[in-house]
């Protein structure tokens, strides 16, 4: 194994941190980034980046070096302080994580173990199951999806909404070891906080009014396997504080045991706001944060990626005929130039969902799908409209029962709910009519 260290004088006290995460692994120093993306040797398995190397005005440039000649080799950054402004430029060239060099040397010493007892990947981009597309972002996610695959490390996901999370989530799950053991997804956003903890950690019987049973609690029933926590940004600070006391102890107490129970889950957390950021506003817990980070994704909006569309069109309508029985042929890409100059603000999901629209109107009225493509306008009738239009329509096509809309949508019915706050959107009718 070879981990490179960029700017890090030999007698650095780095240097032992290093041999102590990774002992008889083979160190190697170098000057600068741009030197090492340009050595002759491609056997690499993980490259750090010193202070020193991380103070040079041409930081960024040499990770996006380093990132080109190593797509899913892990490269992090080892900062003098807790910089956002760096840490966010040097993530966004392609660096897997960015640490404080004088921090907890107790988390960079686990971060930095977990990292290298990775071995690097040999072979070139291959597929990941759901992560679709032919731009270099998202062969550089699946490249971080398989680093992730053969880590034990808790991964954090950062996307916008309908970017595709949980798709990623699984597939981390579906490559590595525990594959054969749980993936248990849970919305953070849509656990009532008065129910949270019951739903995290379970209960023993008696533990309150209406317990007559012992509940496991999410966190048991992904035992051995994985705990996929989506907008995790909504969970109760206080739920935050005992979620940190699991992950540190590997032991879960349910609400009203009296003895803790040992566990072995991977946690994998996603989240579409900036963390960081809720972190200095004091509405996210530092000390969880860095520990669900060990591991970092970062999903690009489909905006970002528009080459990938045809591909992913291609993708709903095969998936689509699968599910309907029916013989459409994808468009070409010519045909699909309406949906490329769409802006996306809901990303795949709100794609998937205009499509699904198209392709049941084409089903219903025999007409050419194509032909429906061509005539759509770039204003809010389209099916690709913005979304307060987006969720009128589905809660209209679903007679106003949110349960169902939500479904429609890919959501859940407690963001339906919020969305719908948001953009003022009122039952006409006044009901809920949450049941199918």
């Amino acid at each position: 194994m070879r981990i490179v260290l960029v700017g890090v004088e030999r007698g650095d006290a780095l240097v032992a941190t290093v041999t102590r995460a990774q002992p008889g692994a083979r160190l190697d120093v170098v000057d600068t980034s741009t030197a090492l993306a340009n050595a002759p040797d491609p056997v690499v398995d993980l490259v750090l980046l010193g202070p020193a190397a991380v103070a040079r005005e041409d930081a960024v440039r040499g990770v996006r070096a380093l990132r080109a000649a190593w797509p899913g080799v892990p490269i992090v950054a080892l900062g003098r302080a807790d910089d956002a402004v760096v840490a966010v430029a040097l993530l966004k060239a392609g660096a897997t994580d960015y640490l404080v060099a004088d921090g907890d040397p107790e988390l960079l010493q686990a971060t930095l173990g977990a990292l290298a007892a990775i071995p690097a990947p040999r072979e070139p981009d291959a597929p990941v199951p759901g992560l679709i597309g032919r731009t270099r972002a998202m062969a550089e996610v699946r490249a971080l999806v398989r680093v992730a695959a053969r880590a034990e490390a808790h991964v954090l996901v950062e996307g916008e909404t309908g970017t595709g999370k949980e798709v990623v989530a699984r597939a981390i799950h579906g490559l590595g070891r525990r594959a054969a053991r749980p993936f248990v997804p849970i919305n953070c956003a849509a656990v009532p906080e008065s129910l949270a903890e019951s739903e995290f950690f379970g209960h023993a019987r008696g533990a309150f009014t209406g317990a007559i049973q012992e509940r496991p609690g999410a966190l048991r029933l992904a035992d051995g396997g994985t705990l996929f926590l989506d907008e995790i940004e909504d969970l109760p600070l206080s739920l935050q504080a005992k979620l940190l006391r699991v992950v540190q102890d590997g032991e879960v107490r349910p609400l009203g045991a009296s003895v803790a129970r040992r566990l072995d889950v991977r946690l994998i957390a996603a989240s579409n706001q900036d963390l960081w950021r809720m972190v200095e506003s004091g509405r996210f817990r530092s000390d969880l944060f860095y520990r669900l980070r060990v591991l970092t994704l970062r999903l690009p909006p489909l905006r970002e990626r528009r080459a990938d569309i045809p591909l992913l069109v291609a993708h709903f309508v095969e998936r689509f005929n699968g599910r309907q029985r029916t013989t459409f042929a994808s468009p070409s890409e010519h045909a699909c130039r309406p949906l490329l100059e769409h802006p996306w603000p809901g990303n795949v999901r709100e794609l998937e969902n205009a499509l699904e629209a198209l392709l049941t109107l084409a089903q219903a009225t025999g007409a050419d799908l194509v032909t429906l493509l061509q005539r759509q306008p770039a204003g809010s009738g389209s099916p690709w409209a913005d979304e307060r239009t987006r969720i009128l329509r589905v809660l209209e096509a679903n007679r106003w029962n949110r349960q169902r809309a939500a479904s429609a949508l890919g959501i859940s019915r407690v963001t339906l709910w919020r969305r719908m706050e948001r953009h003022g959107i009122r039952d006409p009718l006044g009901g809920t009519r949450e049941t199918a």
